[in-house]
């Protein structure tokens, strides 16, 4: 109860099986003087499960405390969701006790796990396979972003074992419900219990223990390598919206395989809302597409989610069309005639186009890509905006008077391709002079017999 930090004088949310284990936890936190809620999720995944949870109402009567019940067809969600009977259950499970500790201003939601479920759910995550953060299992006390970000799930009786709760109810003549799901080998969880497990203690009659004081040692371990990942997320986040993430690609290559995985694991739950239990296999194969210099722009991981480089950009996303554009210029393919003095020229989406001519080269910030001064009279009159047609060139400042077509310029420079098509060019004639962003065209530039100059500046505006 330590670990757990609970106060005495606020309400915690209990959910309550019936089992051993739930009612073991509410005889010690009642008796430790807790305000209790009591809350019951009926999984209808047995025709009787209802009567588990008047069995679960009439305790909390006898306990005087508040009781919160909620019936859903976990099997119907599991097939919609393309998840496993024991995801959908837990993931609807916990969904119904934190909207509950949210409407009743609970402290903390806790729940019956001990160590006899933390030495399955670690055999369970070895088997699957999985890194750190699924061999340290369960912890006593953490927070699941994705169903709270600010109440913490707490396992109280993390450390006693199916046995020492089962004592418990006896010696305290506690009525307690055995599921009879339990006892099925249907469940991957189970078939552990029942084969797996009694298998192994024949190798070592204390295996249980063993793997129990595994699990804690890693904790320690994961909890600094979870300071690491937050320290390179913040270093390397670059934008987050509901459908992607979107980082800087250079940092990455400065971090370790580990770091990579666990970054990546990060983003995946926040887009998925813990709706996946993400496999090793999944994040390692990430983490080397990120480290390869290979081809491939772009993995799919799970979910409905892929990894795709652009550029120095790396984003977590489940559709292209998702990521945002705001950081590239963008107009429509109408063409936009310049004539001086020219007024500001504004584009869809929040980038404005600027421009002046004077008699003397103009000092510009170094190192700004988005501002050019090109030669005024090589540049003449017919001066207009528009976005590239098929087959046109460009002579790129720095290649000694060649062209090459402004659709490969665009792709040597690393303009997403999702930006291309509406991206604002400047045009003298049918000329392309600048793509803004990037070198001018090598006829347009400033030479020293250049007496009249044009500078443009293309800047984004403030939100």
């Amino acid at each position: 109860m330590n670990k757990t930090s609970l106060s005495p004088h606020l309400p915690i949310l209990l959910g309550v099986s019936g089992g051993a284990d739930s009612l073991c936890l509410l005889g010690t936190l009642h008796e430790a003087g807790y305000p209790l809620i009591i809350a019951h999720f009926d999984h209808q995944l047995r025709p009787d499960s209802a009567k588990d949870a008047q069995f679960v109402r009439k305790i909390a009567e006898q306990y005087k405390l508040p009781f919160l019940t909620e019936s859903r067809d976990v099997a119907a969600y599991a097939k919609k969701h393309q998840q496993s009977i024991e995801e959908a259950a837990r993931n609807l499970r916990y969904k119904f006790l934190f909207e509950q500790a949210r409407k009743h201003k609970a402290q903390a939601v806790a729940v019956g796990h001990t160590a006899d479920d933390q030495v399955e759910t670690v055999l369970m995550h070895f088997l699957r396979g999985a890194g750190l953060s699924g061999l340290k299992g369960i912890e006593e006390g953490t927070i699941l972003p994705h169903f709270d970000p600010e109440i913490p799930l707490v396992r109280p009786i993390l450390r006693l074992w199916r046995a020492e709760t089962v004592a418990y109810c006896e010696a305290h003549k506690l009525d307690y419900h055995e599921d009879p799901s339990n006892a099925s080998d249907d469940f991957f969880r189970n078939r552990l219990r029942h084969n797996l497990i009694p298998e192994l203690e024949k190798y070592n009659p204390r295996f249980r223990e063993v793997l129990q004081r595994t699990s804690h040692a890693l904790q320690g371990d994961y909890a600094l390598i979870s300071e690491l990942t937050r320290s390179a997320w913040k270093k390397s986040i670059l934008a987050e919206g509901e459908d992607y993430i979107s980082f800087q690609l250079d940092p990455f290559f400065e971090l370790s395989p580990a770091l990579i995985r666990n970054i990546i694991k990060l983003g995946m739950e926040k887009l998925l809302r813990g709706q996946l239990n993400i496999s090793f296999s999944i994040l390692d194969s990430a983490a080397r597409f990120i480290a390869s210099s290979q081809s491939a722009q772009r993995i799919d991981l799970a979910s409905g989610l892929m990894l795709l480089k652009e550029g120095d950009a790396l984003h977590l996303t489940f559709d292209v069309a998702n990521l945002p554009l705001g950081d590239f210029p963008q107009m429509s393919g109408d063409v936009i005639p310049l004539t001086f003095p020219l007024k500001p020229v504004s584009f869809e989406n929040g980038w404005v186009l600027t421009a002046k001519r004077t008699s003397t080269a103009p000092k510009l910030k170094k190192g700004n890509p988005f501002q050019v001064t090109l030669d005024a009279e090589a540049l003449g009159q017919n001066l207009s905006l528009r976005t590239r047609r098929a087959g046109e060139r460009i002579y790129p400042l720095g290649m000694f008077g060649k062209s090459m077509k402004v659709k490969d310029f665009m792709i040597n420079v690393k303009l997403p391709k999702r930006a291309r098509e509406n991206y604002p060019i400047l045009y003298a004639g049918d000329e392309a002079a600048w793509i803004p962003g990037y070198q001018p065209s090598h006829l347009f530039r400033v030479v020293a017999e250049t007496k009249s100059f044009i500078s443009f500046e293309v800047v984004k505006l403030a939100e």
